[in-house]
């Protein structure tokens, strides 16, 4: 009879269900949000070493594009001045207009 208890203590004995171990999603999106903020100070302060390191050399490509640039800005002003224009025209033998020519012309 002693089996027959132990049988019927085993079928009758109702077992807890043991606790589900559940990862709630709070704890997931906070991971994820530290980890996408930690990435972000990292990004930052890498692209602030690049820039500092470039800086030198973007400024002197500048300083020597901006010097490029006076210095035909100058060819410029000499290539174009009056004293050029009328010194190739008496080397070429053109006479200047006169009152009458311009009035004819404006006609």
């Amino acid at each position: 009879m002693q089996t027959a208890d132990i049988y019927s203590a085993r079928s009758t004995k109702v077992e807890e269900p043991k606790p589900k171990k559940r990862f709630p999603l709070v704890y997931v999106v906070l991971g994820l949000s530290f980890c996408t903020f930690a990435g972000s100070i990292w990004f930052s302060s890498y692209a602030k070493n690049v820039a500092l390191l470039r800086q030198p050399v973007y400024e002197r490509q500048k300083h020597s594009v901006q010097d490029e640039i006076h210095q035909l800005e100058l060819e410029e002003s000499a290539l174009t001045s009056i004293q050029r224009v009328q010194q190739i025209a008496t080397e070429l033998e053109m006479v200047e207009p006169t009152d009458a020519s311009q009035i004819v012309w404006d006609k």
